[in-house]
C-alpha cells in the first residue's frame, strides 16, 4: 500500500510541474501563439509573393509581430515564378504589413547567380524592396563587392550598394 501511495505522490508532483520556463521571455509574458516548423505564404491578388519557412514562431497578445527563432528561410516569387531566397538565424514578420526583418548570418541568393552576405536585412512588402544599413558582401559573375547600405528588388537585378570596395566588370553609372 505504501508503494502505491509513493507512486501517486510522484505522479501528482510530475503533473503539477511547470511545463515551460517563461522567465526568459520579455517581461515574463506568455505567448498566445507558438508554432513549430511553420510555412507562411504571403499572396497578393491570388499570386504567391513570398513563402516563409520558420523553425519556431512566437506571437504575443496585442502584437502584430511574429518572432521567428531557430532559423528562417524566405522564398520570393514574382508572377508565380521563384526569384530568390534568403536565410537567417532569426527574424520578425509583421502580420499586418507583411514586412520582414531577418537577423543574423543573412544569406541572399537569387536564381540568376547573385549571392550576398550581411547581418540583417529588411524587406518592405509594399515596395518589394530589400535593404540593409549594415556591411554587406556581394558575389556574382560580374562582381566581388564589399560595402555598406544596400537596396535591391527581390530578384537582385536592380540594386545599389553604397561605399563599394572590390571589383566589378559592370559599367559605372553616376
Amino acid at each position: 500500500m505504501r508503494k502505491i501511495f509513493y507512486v501517486v505522490v510522484i505522479i501528482f508532483f510530475i503533473a503539477c510541474t511547470k511545463t515551460g520556463d517563461y522567465s526568459t521571455l520579455p517581461d515574463g509574458r506568455v505567448p498566445d501563439q507558438e508554432i513549430w516548423n511553420a510555412v507562411i505564404t504571403v499572396t497578393r491578388s491570388g499570386e504567391t509573393e513570398s513563402r516563409i519557412f520558420a523553425t519556431h514562431i512566437v506571437q504575443y497578445p496585442n502584437s502584430n509581430d511574429m518572432i521567428i527563432s531557430d532559423s528562417m528561410r524566405i522564398d520570393f516569387y514574382r508572377d508565380g515564378l521563384h526569384e530568390s531566397y534568403l536565410t537567417a538565424d532569426s527574424g520578425l514578420v509583421n502580420d499586418k504589413s507583411d514586412n520582414i526583418v531577418a537577423i543574423g548570418n543573412v544569406v541572399m541568393v537569387s536564381d540568376s547567380g547573385f549571392t550576398a552576405y550581411t547581418d540583417s536585412v529588411f524587406f518592405i512588402n509594399d515596395s518589394n524592396k530589400v535593404y540593409t544599413n549594415s556591411a554587406i558582401q556581394i558575389f556574382s559573375k560580374e562582381d566581388t563587392l564589399y560595402g555598406t547600405n544596400f537596396v535591391s528588388d527581390t530578384k537582385f537585378e536592380n540594386w545599389t550598394i553604397f561605399n563599394p570596395l572590390g571589383k566589378t566588370s559592370r559599367e559605372f553609372v553616376k
